[in-house]
């Protein structure tokens, strides 16, 4: 996170001076703000690149050669087709290559048997993907879970779920969805999520933990969509 403020401060920075300077006559053969743009494509695409997130990688490469369409040439393919051919081939990368939960150690993931409940599993893997879904996890040693939505609508309850080693995590990867997690307002919740033309929203959260709260860790990325955080 504090990367992202710097690079994102230096940015805009240099986008005041680079305004100023243009008035005295200066870079009058450089369209500033489209290289500023780039330049942050290009930044969004490296975050993405070491998580292999196809959306945050073809996408802002699909943007980026928009915005030099005419020196590359490629102005018949620009804008829509080029845009559109990038979104369905990160779909079918999706689906050649899911990625797999991104937790150290080797677990084994509940999948979604069940339509809606997930009873006494420590380990949970449930998935949207073009479609909605709610699930409700009630288990009484919870550990971890990984939460994926893809071009859909992904709820997840919390509120009837007990840790007792005192520490859990929660994976959210939502690629233009919407995923909402209702979760206890005793947790104490740490949020690591990294967006790209995404939102993360927390929702009534507590101004203090109780001393004795669980610890939760809630990371992943939101890329194109939103995620919404509950606390009930």
């Amino acid at each position: 996170m504090k990367n992202r403020n710097v690079f994102w401060g230096i940015v805009f920075i240099l986008a005041a001076v680079f305004l100023l300077l243009s008035n005295f006559g200066f870079f009058h053969n450089i369209n500033v703000f489209k290289l500023l743009l780039a330049t942050a494509l290009v930044y969004v695409i490296a975050q993405n690149l070491p998580r292999r997130n196809y959306y945050g990688i073809l996408i802002p490469a699909a943007l980026i050669c928009i915005l030099y369409d005419d020196f590359l040439h490629i102005n018949s393919i620009t804008p829509f087709p080029l845009l559109a051919a990038s979104i369905f081939a990160s779909i079918g990368l999706f689906f050649l290559f899911p990625g797999e939960p991104p937790f150290k150690e080797r677990v084994s993931f509940h999948t979604d048997a069940k339509p809606g409940g997930y009873f006494n599993e420590p380990c949970i893997h449930c998935s949207a993907a073009f479609t909605s879904a709610t699930k409700y996890i009630n288990t009484a040693n919870f550990q971890q879970a990984y939460l994926k939505c893809t071009f859909g609508c992904l709820k997840v309850y919390f509120d009837q779920t007990q840790i007792p080693d005192k520490t859990a995590e929660i994976y959210i990867d939502n690629s233009f969805g919407d995923t909402s997690l209702f979760l206890p307002k005793e947790w104490n919740v740490h949020l690591d999520i990294n967006t790209t033309f995404g939102d993360v929203r927390e929702i009534h959260k507590p101004p203090v933990a109780p001393a004795d709260a669980p610890a939760v860790s809630v990371r992943g990325s939101v890329n194109f969509g939103d995620c919404k955080i509950y606390y009930i």
